[in-house]
C-alpha cells in the first residue's frame, strides 16, 4: 500500500470493488483517483489479512486494511534528536538558573553597598 493513502480511503476502495458494490479497478480509479495497480494492491492486502469478500455480512476491520509495518533498522536519527532536545532543554535551564543568580547576587551586592559603614579617618588618612 502507498504510504500515502489513509485507512478511510482503503477502505472505500474495498468496499466498492466487492461484490456486493461491484465496481470494476477502473470504476473505482476514476472516483478516487488511484492508480488501478495500487487498488488491486489495496484489495489483495485486504483479503490476505482475512477480509472475506462473498461473506454474508461485511466485515471491514482496521487489521485488513493498515500499512504494514515496516521492516529493517530503526533510525537512529530519531533517538539523536530525542537526545539533542534533552540536551538542549537542560541547557536552558541551567543558562536560565545562572541569569537568575547572578542578577540576585548583583541586588544583594549593590544593598550591601550602600549599607555599608565607611569610617571616614580612613578615607582622609
Amino acid at each position: 500500500m502507498a504510504p500515502n493513502i489513509d485507512v478511510s480511503t482503503c477502505a472505500l476502495i474495498v468496499t466498492l470493488k466487492s461484490p456486493f458494490v461491484g465496481k470494476t479497478t477502473t470504476q473505482v480509479s476514476e472516483l478516487t483517483g488511484i492508480p488501478p495497480r495500487t487498488i488491486n494492491a489495496i484489495y489483495g492486502r485486504a483479503c490476505e489479512r482475512g477480509y472475506e469478500p462473498n461473506a454474508r455480512i461485511v466485515k471491514l476491520r482496521l487489521e485488513y486494511l493498515e500499512d504494514a509495518p515496516r521492516s529493517g533498522r530503526t533510525r537512529e536519527q530519531e533517538v539523536v534528536q530525542e537526545e539533542v532536545l534533552q540536551r538542549s532543554s537542560q541547557s536552558r535551564r541551567v543558562v536560565y538558573h545562572c541569569v537568575e543568580s547572578t542578577q540576585g547576587s548583583r541586588i544583594q551586592q549593590d544593598q550591601a553597598d550602600e549599607e555599608a559603614w565607611v569610617d571616614e579617618e580612613d578615607e582622609t588618612g
